[in-house]
C-alpha cells in the first residue's frame, strides 16, 4: 500500500498544475518556503562567520588557555613536568609576561611621556605554536619573518597604529621608562629608569586595544627591565578535539593556579554573539514557519478538491491512516523540494558572498567585511528546521480528511 501511497502523492502533486487556484497556491509555498530555507541558512551561516572571525582575531593575541601565578613566578620546569605527564590533551605551551612601560620615539621633538603601553614578554621559539601573532606581522625587514629571528635583544614588535602615532618605522630606536617596582618600595618614591629599545616589526591584529597599546618583547629583555620578574602565566593550547572546559576544570584541581580561558576576558563578548546568533535563529525560524502555514490552505483546498477520491478510496478499504500519509507526503514533499532549492540558492549566494566581500562593516566589529562560514551541519539543521515546521502545518488539514461524511459524498458528489 505504501508505494499506491506515493503514487496517488505523486498523481495529486502534479495535478495542481491543472487548477489554476491550487497551482498558485502551491507556487506561494513553494517560493516562502524556499525563500525562509535560503535566509535562514544565510543568516545562521553569517553569524557562525562573524563569531568564527572574531575568535580568530581575538586568539591572534590571546592562546586558548591561560595559567597564571596571580601576580607570582611559575616554577616552569616543574609545570612542564606535571602538564607533559598528567595532560595529553594539551599541545603546546609558552611562557610570558606583562608589565607596562612608557613609551618615546628616541627622535622625536616633544618629551612629554604620554604613551603608557603593555609590554608582553614571550618566548619566540614556543608563542608561535600557541597564537597566531606570527601572521599578523605586516612590515619586517625579510620575506618569511619568525618570532625568533625578529626578537633577539632589544628588538621588540609593536602595533601597526602605535606606530603610526608616534611617527616610528622599523629600525628605529624608541626610549622606554618604567618603574622598578621593588625600588619605589625601598626608596618610598617614584622613579622612572630609561632604556632603548628597537622596532624589529609592526603587526596589525585589527584590534584596537592591541594595535594602539601593546609591544612584544622577548622573555629575557623584559626580565632585564624588571629583573626577578621570570614567567608568570603560561599560554596554553590544546590538541584538536580536546575539551576546553574540562580541561579548566582539571588544571584547577590539579593546580593551585589561576586557570581561565581567552573568553574569560571577554564575557560580554562571547555572550552578544551567542545571543544574537540564536535571536537571529529564533526570528527567521518563525518567519519559516509563517511561509509553512500557506502548506494549510493548499492542503485544505486539495482535500475539498479531493472529496469525491478521498470517499472512493474509503469505500475500497482505505484506512484513515493511509489517506492521511497522501495528503501528508504532498505537504512534506513540496517543503523538502524548497528546502533544497533554498539550501542550493543560500549556497550560491555564500560563495559569492565568500569569494567577493563587498559588504563593509562599521569599526565596532572586529573585521572589515562581513564574513560567512557554511558548515555542513548548518544547512542540515535548516531543513531539519522547515521539514518539522512543514509536518506540523500539514499534520491538521491531513486529520481533517477524517470528518469528511463519505456516504453524503458518495451520493450527492460522486
Amino acid at each position: 500500500m505504501s508505494s499506491i501511497t506515493l503514487l496517488l502523492a505523486w498523481r495529486y502533486l502534479r495535478g495542481t498544475t491543472q487548477e489554476k487556484n491550487i497551482s498558485v497556491m502551491a507556487l506561494i509555498c513553494f517560493i516562502g518556503i524556499m525563500i525562509g530555507a535560503c535566509a535562514l541558512a544565510l543568516i545562521v551561516s553569517v553569524m557562525n562567520g562573524i563569531e568564527k572571525v572574531t575568535h580568530a582575531k581575538m586568539q591572534t593575541i590571546h592562546p586558548q588557555l591561560y595559567l597564571s601565578g596571580r601576580g607570582q613566578q611559575l616554577n616552569l620546569q616543574q609545570l612542564d613536568t606535571v602538564l607533559k605527564t598528567e595532560f595529553p590533551q594539551i599541545g603546546a605551551t609558552s611562557p610570558s609576561s606583562i608589565k607596562q612601560v612608557i613609551v618615546q620615539n628616541e627622535d622625536g621633538v616633544d618629551d612629554d611621556a604620554t604613551t603608557v603601553v603593555l609590554i608582553k614578554g614571550i618566548d619566540p621559539l614556543n608563542e608561535a605554536k600557541v597564537t597566531g601573532l606570527e601572521d599578523k606581522i605586516t612590515t619586517q625587514p625579510t620575506e618569511h619573518p619568525t618570532l625568533a629571528t625578529l626578537i633577539t635583544g632589544n628588538r621588540v614588535l609593536i602595533g601597526a597604529k602605535m606606530a603610526k602615532e608616534l611617527n616610528l618605522k622599523v629600525g628605529d630606536t624608541i626610549k622606554l621608562l618604567y618603574a622598578d617596582e621593588e625600588k619605589q618600595t625601598r626608596q618610598n618614591k617614584v622613579a622612572l629608569d630609561e632604556s632603548h629599545a628597537v622596532v624589529a616589526a609592526t603587526f596589525n591584529t585589527g584590534i584596537d586595544e592591541f594595535d594602539n597599546g601593546l609591544m612584544i618583547c622577548s622573555l629575557d629583555f623584559l626580565n632585564e627591565l624588571f629583573p626577578e620578574t621570570g614567567a608568570q602565566q603560561l599560554s596554553i593550547t590544546l590538541k584538536s578535539g580536546a575539551d576546553e572546559q574540562t580541561t579548566i576544570a582539571q588544571l584547577r584541581k590539579r593546580l593551585d593556579l589561576h586557570v581561565y580561558s581567552w573568553q574569560d576576558l571577554y564575557p560580554a563578548l562571547v555572550s552578544a554573539l551567542k545571543l544574537e546568533k540564536y535571536a537571529m535563529f529564533f526570528i527567521l525560524i518563525l518567519i519559516t514557519l509563517v511561509a509553512s502555514m500557506n502548506i494549510i490552505s493548499l492542503l485544505f483546498m486539495l482535500i475539498t478538491q479531493k472529496r469525491g477520491d478521498i470517499a472512493i478510496l474509503r469505500a475500497l478499504g482505505a484506512s484513515n491512516t493511509i489517506i492521511q500519509r497522501i495528503f501528508l507526503l504532498i505537504g512534506l514533499g513540496i517543503a523538502a523540494l524548497a528546502a533544497i532549492c533554498g539550501l542550493i540558492l543560500a549556497f550560491i549566494l555564500g560563495s559569492i558572498l565568500d569569494r567577493y566581500p563587498f559588504i563593509t562593516l562599521p569599526d565596532c566589529y572586529y573585521m572589515t567585511y562581513l564574513p560567512i562560514k557554511m558548515d555542513i551541519p548548518i544547512f542540515a539543521l535548516v531543513f531539519i528546521v522547515i521539514m518539522l515546521l512543514s509536518f506540523i502545518a500539514t499534520w491538521a488539514p491531513a486529520r481533517a480528511t477524517q470528518t469528511i461524511n463519505i456516504a453524503q459524498v458518495l451520493r450527492f458528489e460522486v
